[in-house]
């Protein structure tokens, strides 16, 4: 829907709290580089990707 908006997918073999439960994911918005306004604005599209998929 947004091409470039999102980085490559990192898959780690570390646990942070995932396992407590089922179909969980983190998502980490912005990073030290981006303001907060940034990232504020990048999770509009961020929900609207959301909701495709969930459909």
């Amino acid at each position: 829907m947004y091409p470039g908006l999102f980085r490559p997918i990192i898959l780690r073999n570390s646990r942070y709290n995932q396992h407590l439960t089922t179909a969980t994911s983190i998502i980490e918005v912005g990073a030290t580089g981006n303001t907060l306004d940034q990232a504020l604005n990048s999770m509009k599209y961020l929900s609207a990707v959301l909701n495709e998929a969930m459909k």
